[in-house]
């Protein structure tokens, strides 16, 4: 009786545990590149093509794992905009996801030289990071 018992507590015992971690991915790997963090996730990108130029548009290839007690999001957007100028991109990226926290964002494209901030949103937060294009 007591090892039918075992059989059946480990797997919830498994499960229990999983939960406590929130859905946090075990073991996340984020690939090479930029990164941003928040408070519950951390971030990698990389540029396509990378080195990006004025006026042309470009993809991103980007990553998130959740930190302990986070969930995994579904879906990952992505913006920029330039803070000393106070406005966005004229054109809205295309996301679409990969699967297992990865995405790719295309029809980015920066219409004038200064430094932009890429801005993710992953489940209500925001990650952001700056780069200065001439």
């Amino acid at each position: 009786m007591e090892e039918r018992r075992d059989a059946i507590r480990r797997p919830a015992r498994a499960l229990i545990a999983a939960l406590a971690l929130g859905g946090a991915a075990e073991g996340c790997e984020l690939p090479q590149g930029a990164r941003a963090e928040s408070a519950s996730f951390a971030l990698s990108f990389r540029l396509l093509p990378e080195r990006i130029a004025l006026a042309e548009h470009f993809a991103l290839e980007y990553a998130i794992c959740p930190k302990a007690g986070a969930i995994l999001p579904a879906m990952v957007s992505v913006d920029a905009w330039m803070p000393e100028h106070r406005h966005g991109m004229n054109y809205k990226a295309s996301v679409a996801a990969l699967g297992g926290g990865r995405f790719r964002a295309q029809g980015l494209l920066f219409h004038m030289p200064g430094r932009w901030e890429f801005v993710f949103e992953a489940g209500g937060e925001r990650l952001a990071h700056s780069v200065r294009i001439e």
